[in-house]
């Protein structure tokens, strides 16, 4: 028993040595098919080294493309000159993996502005301009336009001031004009700039567009400053030739006013006149009529007619003598519109014409207006005729008590405005359309009633305005008041 006991270890002991042995073989096997793969696996990678360089290069240029495209897709959009900025230092800052991006607005001297954005920050932070920011830039507005430089943290010189936007030792940036006086400056925080020449010269070709889109933007906003000035110039233009236009108007007119005074004027005087000879010769006839016996009037057939007629011819007479009184009255109106010479012109305070004014017309407005005034103190004088602008100020508050009908406020301001005295007097009325503003100083235009005027007050009132070399003029809407605006040259020392 105790020999097979031992045979049974021998028997073990051999296999064992014997899978010992196999299992050194199959590691050597593996190892050297191993080293086989290695070989094979380095042939292979050396043989597709070309397509993997290649297949790097599209994918870099892929990322190029996009790039360039997405900035041209949001250089195409009606953005301002900030949002464009921001758009462009950002998506250049993610194509370069850098830390962080500063733009800059520096205009002359004056440096107002510092916009940060850190890398992996979706919002833009605006950060105050620090003392000490000159260092930094005035060495870089010295370089070209539009083209990308690079300068280096030691060159810069200022190291707790340079700490505080950046954080690398090289700095990439772009000037970009925005005016004669403005500048931006665009600045990237790199650690290297170690790319090919394709990627920068895809950096070249996004500098050259944004700078060529900034300038198409200036052009624009420049073009719409200029419309707007041309505008307002053609406004003006357009102003004065209508005043212009009324001015040949007012002065046509005024002298068809002269000849049609001239020629009513000696009929009426002889009129007038004869009316008043013919009311004393009545008297006359009325008094030798008197003296006759009643029985001998009597005996006219036509007793009834008579008198009635000697009860009517008075009245009748009389009518026709306030007739006449006031066709010289608008004779004189014609007269005082259409002279064009000066009269006694002198030194005169506006503020005592428009409260001298006020006085004469203050019982058509106590009761049922109120009447505000704002009259600027210390005014300088004007050159005129004191009551001739008493008549101009009247003629207006009269026809602003009649546009307010009962109740109204009549509003009176004078300033000294564009080294002149403006006078405005407004009231709350009825106001006035285009069609009434057209021809509100045309003579013998009125909106009134044929009792209530003549239609020369303001006609009358705008000669009058004319000869002192004044302007006037009307903003009124209906049932929105009316603004007369009064505008007088100062009196030279």
């Amino acid at each position: 028993m105790p020999n097979s006991g031992r045979n049974i270890n021998i028997v073990l002991e051999e296999k064992i040595a014997l899978l010992e042995k196999a299992l050194i073989r199959e590691r050597n096997a593996k190892k050297r098919l191993e080293v086989q793969l290695d070989e094979k696996a380095e042939i292979a990678l050396y043989e597709n080294k070309e397509f993997f360089d290649s297949y790097e290069k599209a994918t870099s240029k892929q990322v190029q493309l996009q790039f360039l495209a997405s900035l041209t897709q949001e250089l195409l959009l009606d953005k301002n000159i900030d949002e464009s900025f921001y758009h462009f230092a950002g998506n250049v800052a993610k194509l370069l993996d850098t830390c962080s991006a500063v733009v800059m607005r520096v205009n002359h001297d004056t440096h107002n502005s510092v916009w940060s954005l850190a890398s992996g920050d979706k919002q833009w932070q605006i950060k105050p301009w620090l003392q000490g920011y000159e260092d930094i830039v005035n060495p870089f507005l010295t370089q070209s336009e539009l083209c990308w430089h690079r300068i280096e943290y030691k060159s810069i010189g200022n190291n707790a001031i340079y700490s505080t936007l950046f954080r690398n030792d090289t700095l990439l940036y772009l000037v970009v004009k925005i005016t004669e006086t403005e500048r931006r400056l665009i600045l990237f925080d790199i650690s290297h700039f170690c790319y090919g020449d394709d990627f920068k010269q895809t950096l070249g070709i996004a500098a050259q567009q944004f700078g060529a889109a900034i300038k198409r933007r200036m052009t624009k906003v420049e073009l719409a400053y200029n419309y707007r000035d041309l505008r307002n110039t053609v406004n003006e233009l357009r102003a004065t030739q209508q005043q212009l236009i009324h001015s040949e108007k007012m002065s046509s007119l005024g002298q068809l006013a002269a000849g049609v005074a001239h020629e009513i004027n000696n009929p009426i005087g002889y009129i007038s006149s004869n009316l008043n000879v013919l009311k004393d010769y009545l008297k006359i006839y009325e008094h030798a009529f008197s003296q006759l016996p009643l029985t001998i009037v009597q005996q006219f057939n036509n007793t009834k007619e008579l008198s009635f007629a000697r009860n009517d011819v008075n009245e009748l007479l009389n009518s026709c003598i306030i007739g006449v009184e006031r066709v010289t009255d608008i004779v004189a109106s014609l007269k005082t519109f259409s002279r064009k010479e000066q009269d006694d012109f002198s030194a005169v305070s506006i503020n005592e014409v428009i409260e001298s004014a006020l006085k004469i017309v203050w019982n058509q407005l106590k009761y049922d207006h109120e009447i505000v005034q704002e009259l600027a103190l210390n005014l300088p004088k004007i050159q005129g005729n004191y009551g001739q602008l008493q008549q101009v100020f009247v003629n207006l508050f009269v026809n602003a008590a009649q546009a307010m009908n009962e109740r109204g406020e009549l509003l009176i301001e004078s300033n000294f405005v564009d080294n002149s005295i403006e006078v405005n007097v407004h009231d709350t009325g009825c106001g006035m359309d285009e069609s009434v503003i057209r021809r509100l100083f045309e003579p013998f235009y009125t909106t009134k009633n044929e009792s209530e005027g003549t239609g020369l007050g303001l006609s009358v009132s705008y000669a009058i305005i004319e000869k002192h070399n004044a302007l006037i003029s009307v903003s009124s809407k209906p049932n929105q008041g009316c603004t007369f605006t009064l505008k007088f040259p100062i009196l030279s020392l």
